[in-house]
């Protein structure tokens, strides 16, 4: 039988490569840097259902690898702790982890240019 839970992620699995959907991803002030790298927020929109998640990210990745800068380990992984959250008004608020917390990402991230969504803010000293 399938619950809400099963639903709100088939559906977010199944719509999210819509047109429609929109994409925002942002630094997150909240998570200390470890080293090169920082926590990205993504959140994807998806007619009544919100999707929200926060992955560690180094920029330029090869090259910090290449200089085995601390915290190219945390490359791509999601922050401990936070999985990956859905919240719909129709079908409720259900936090994923694991395989299924993964499935969403992949999911949400495939054949998406992501560098296109991300917000920056660049603080220039004057």
């Amino acid at each position: 039988m399938f619950t809400n839970r099963d639903k709100v992620k088939e559906q977010v699995e199944f719509f999210i490569n819509n047109q429609e959907t929109q994409c925002l991803i942002s630094r997150n002030p909240y998570y200390e840097p470890v080293g090169v790298s920082i926590v990205l927020t993504y959140k994807y929109d998806i007619y009544d259902i919100e999707v929200i998640y926060n992955k560690w990210f180094v920029e330029c990745y090869d090259v910090a690898k290449r200089m085995n800068l601390p915290g190219c380990e945390h490359h791509g992984k999601l922050v401990k702790g936070t999985g990956v959250t859905t919240l719909s008004k129709k079908m409720g608020t259900y936090t994923f982890y694991g395989k299924d917390a993964n499935e969403i990402i992949n999911a949400c991230e495939s054949g998406r240019d992501l560098n296109a969504y991300m917000i920056t803010n660049n603080q220039q000293k004057r």
